[in-house]
């Protein structure tokens, strides 16, 4: 490099816009924030409506509903207190999610005959739970009798079914 000012080249993609800045390091800077001034407004507000799940908040809340074993999560409040087939087999797939994010599952999904051995209800129960949850949006479809929680089923169930089952067990 000669003896002039040092100059720095950043790029920035941001969905299909890529811009590039070339200059000084205090000139890519400035460049940079006002680009980010000019699409942060949106950028905000984009994030104002993505769901998202904070498992910290949800590890909280199933705290004495699910409990981690050395086989994997487990539920550890009697079948009576969940309020139900429903509730019974979301949160299956809300403890399969678990699994899967603290990286004690190695999927996130299951299959019908999973909730079968489970739960241990009849075929037409399970699928008729299923056809409800997906109808829902609370569980998708990922394959052939595989299916797993969605993020809106997260969320409804942190929100609708997690303080039922906690006030039937107070």
């Amino acid at each position: 490099m000669g003896e002039g000012k040092a100059t720095i080249e950043l790029s920035v993609k941001y969905k299909d816009m890529e811009v590039k800045f070339t200059g000084t390091p205090d000139d890519v800077l400035r460049g940079f924030f006002g680009f980010l001034s000019k699409i942060l407004p949106a950028f905000q507000f984009l994030s104002s409506l993505t769901l998202t799940v904070d498992l910290e908040e949800l590890l909280r809340g199933i705290s004495g509903i699910v409990a981690f074993a050395s086989e994997g999560p487990v539920i550890i409040v009697p079948r009576d207190k969940l309020g139900g087939d429903r509730n019974l087999i979301l949160l299956h797939f809300i403890k399969s999610y678990v699994g899967y994010q603290t990286g004690r599952l190695e999927k996130d999904s299951l299959s019908s005959g999973d909730i079968s051995s489970l739960t241990g209800s009849k075929p037409s129960t399970i699928a008729a739970r299923l056809t409800e949850l997906v109808n829902m949006g609370w569980i998708e479809r990922i394959g052939r009798g595989e299916y797993r929680t969605t993020t809106f089923g997260v969320k409804s169930f942190m929100k609708e079914v997690l303080p039922k089952i906690k006030s039937q067990e107070a």
